[in-house]
């Protein structure tokens, strides 16, 4: 199988489009209403600027397809194409209906609720909830192509040596870059045990578990049926939307709708589309990690 096959004649396309469209239509919508800055983090009190969200994320893309300029196919063979919609639809599911809940339940005026079961409730909802639903809907008489396995360590030498620029330079232009946000003090953290909890809660519950599912287990199903960019797209779209219920912009979740999206897809997209494009040419998980935990976590241990 190449690395881009099709569901049916032009769905493919039809994702592309419209995925290129969001991503488009978000930073034009945030400079058109003067909203040039939000938070990188729902617990961040410091704002990034639009620039300094897109400046590293495009600066990884390019590192990425230049590093090297070709790599081998990674995707496996597929033994049943409609088991692996099933899998992509109900991941995808997941990952839409979720995030939805928790925004009901904060513009009903539950935010504190919000926040109690954000965290915690994230092992069960993209872990044991997709695992369980993957082996009920596994192929018929042969092992799932995709499923977790030891094979997730990669062999070759380069699957490890190539990444590390793209990295390294979305982690610097991140975290201390001419356009990155101040960095945390102790101010900001005065307890000290409370902030090693949380960013050892942060690590596990988005570092770690949020690459697990968005990349590997429904980016690699989507880039399966679609094709790298359609499924890279989608994947950044549906990473986005998660943080609809934490990130919210204006007075009322609902009248702060449009801006919200907006605004997760300018930011928190865009960090989907670098780690995205990470996944799919270097299929190198701890790779992921260290993006994500760049962004996330760094700032943090700088404090």
């Amino acid at each position: 199988m190449t690395e881009k096959t099709r569901t049916r004649p032009g769905a493919d396309r039809r994702v592309l489009i419209g995925g290129l469209t969001a991503f488009a239509l978000a930073p034009a919508l945030l400079l058109a209403t003067g909203h040039a800055s939000g938070k990188p983090s729902a617990d961040s009190d410091t704002e990034l600027s639009l620039a300094g969200a897109l400046l590293p994320a495009l600066a990884g893309l390019l590192l990425i397809r230049l590093i090297p300029l070709r790599v081998p196919g990674t995707l496996p063979e597929v033994p049943d194409r409609r088991v692996l919609g099933r899998q992509a639809t109900v991941l995808a599911l997941v990952a839409f209906l979720w995030p939805l809940a928790l925004f009901l339940v904060a513009a009903a005026g539950q935010q504190a609720a919000v926040r109690d079961v954000w965290a915690l409730a994230k092992p069960i909802v993209f872990l044991v909830l997709p695992l369980l639903l993957l082996r009920a809907l596994r192929p018929a008489g042969g092992a799932d192509p995709f499923r977790l396995r030891p094979g997730w360590w990669p062999r070759e030498t380069w699957r490890w040596l190539a990444p590390i620029p793209a990295v390294l330079v979305f982690g610097w232009l991140s975290v201390s870059g001419p356009l990155a946000p101040p960095l945390p003090t102790s101010e900001d953290y005065p307890d000290p045990v409370y902030l090693a909890v949380g960013a050892t809660l942060t690590f596990f519950t988005a570092n770690v578990l949020e690459e697990v599912f968005y990349r590997g287990m429904l980016q690699t199903r989507l880039e399966a049926l679609f094709g790298r960019w359609p499924g890279i797209l989608l994947a950044s779209l549906l990473f986005a939307w998660l943080h609809l219920p934490t990130h919210g912009q204006g007075a009322s979740p609902w009248a702060g709708l449009p801006l919200t999206l907006g605004t997760i897809v300018a930011f928190q997209g865009f960090f989907g589309l670098f780690a995205g494009y990470l996944w799919s040419r270097y299929r190198n998980l701890w790779a992921q990690v260290a993006a994500h935990t760049a962004v996330n976590t760094l700032p943090l241990l700088l404090m």
